[in-house]
């Protein structure tokens, strides 16, 4: 399908990983230990009459800034009565089955106008590398894996997603990698860091071959408040405001910088890079800063091939954007980078999606030349996702 004459490829939606379902992919031996963790694996009740995990110690992020008192989210009547807690642009509003049921993403995508999704857990399965148990944990991932890929099997041109990796176990994780590599849905890892380690750590380097070897992308996306924790979780005062404005937007500045100042696209030329759902507004200034720092902290960095700006043009390194942040800062980030970098993403079915108006409110900037809109909509996605566009290209055929 195409909308306005233009594909789009949302670059950042998001499911909502359901119990149920995905304890069905794991071995009986996995389920009596996962049962055996009682209290430390927790279970709350999620949309389409599913359950989530939940899973380890989070903030509360209720404090009502400027006093000490503590508050209570607003229930879904008082944010405007919608399913989704989403009160932006619906009706109609993302479809409760969407976790569960790929048939009713699709629908929702046909009603917003597009044509591809790619998709990320959020944050209840990932959770568990912060328990003691690495070989839980891997199984775990392995079995999101599979329901993932089941999920996309009936739309291989349609919905597409991210494997879970581990750091705590290279070996399942290259394994892991090279199982899911035989299969088309994935189009990147999702590299799960504990909180023990940092993500340009040696031990990674085996997950980064594997990942090249398998034309796969990493993949890098923070949660609010679970584990494994974004920088800053325990320092904004435990207020969610401050929480959601600085967590994502930090984890991505971190990460990015770690990665391409280890030298990892250096060593790996044909790896990509995405940072996902951290906005796109400060990428400019972000990049000549860390160009300043490299120089300034040279010595704790390795011999780098370009300037960390040269990295972040690409053509190895991407990000999405977030619509709020307007068509100005997106007309900025053009002009102080390039058009080859930014991608389109809406965060569904999560609280920042605009459903149903995302596309409509992008291709309603005016002031975007046609060619960059273009890129912004698909064509950066499909040189991110590259894996996808091989795939494409096929069906095409």
């Amino acid at each position: 399908m195409a909308r306005a004459g233009y594909r789009i490829f949302d670059a950042d939606t998001h499911i909502i990983e359901p119990v149920e379902p995905i304890e069905a992919y794991l071995a009986a031996a996995d389920r009596a230990r996962l049962q055996a963790l009682g209290p430390l694996v927790e279970r709350a009740p999620a949309k389409a009459g599913m359950s989530r995990y939940v899973v380890g110690k989070r903030p509360k992020l209720n404090r009502r800034l400027g006093s000490h008192d503590r508050v209570d989210p607003p229930s879904s009547a008082a944010r405007g009565g919608t399913p989704w807690d989403v009160r932006w642009q619906g009706p109609p509003f993302p479809s409760e089955q969407v976790s569960v049921d790929p048939h009713a993403r699709v629908r929702d995508m046909d009603v917003e106008g597009i044509d591809v999704n790619m998709i990320l857990p959020s944050g209840g399965v990932p959770a568990f590398a912060g328990l003691e148990d690495v070989a839980l944990e891997a199984s775990m991932y392995q079995a999101y894996n599979r329901f993932l890929g089941d999920y996309c099997a009936p739309y291989p041109d349609r919905l597409t997603g991210v494997m879970l990796v581990s750091g705590r176990d290279t070996a399942a994780a290259v394994a892991e990698i090279r199982r899911c590599g035989r299969e088309d849905w994935p189009v990147g890892i999702f590299p799960i860091c504990p909180p023990e380690m940092s993500l340009d750590e040696p031990a990674w380097e085996p997950i980064w071959a594997a990942a090249q070897e398998h034309d796969l992308t990493i993949v890098i996306h923070s949660f609010t408040m679970t584990i494994p924790y974004p920088p800053g979780c325990w320092d904004t005062w435990d207020n969610v405001f401050l929480q959601r404005a600085a967590g994502h937007v930090w984890n991505a500045q971190r990460n990015l910088a770690a990665l391409i100042g280890a030298g990892v696209l250096d060593r790996y030329p044909e790896l990509r890079l995405t940072s996902l759902e951290c906005g796109h507004g400060w990428l400019a200034s972000w990049a000549a800063r860390l160009d300043e720092l490299a120089e300034m902290a040279r010595h704790v960095l390795p011999a780098l091939k370009q300037r960390p700006s040269d990295y972040i043009r690409g053509p190895q390194y991407f990000q999405s954007i977030q619509i709020y942040e307007g068509e100005q800062s997106l007309l900025h980030a053009f002009e102080a980078l390039n058009d080859e970098t930014l991608m389109f993403a809406t965060d569904y079915p999560h609280s920042e999606s605009w459903f149903p108006k995302s596309a409509e409110i992008v291709l309603g900037w005016k002031s975007l030349p046609e060619a960059s809109r273009r890129k912004l909509l698909w064509d950066n996605a499909l040189r991110c996702y590259r894996r996808y566009a091989a795939r494409a290209a096929v069906t095409a055929a």
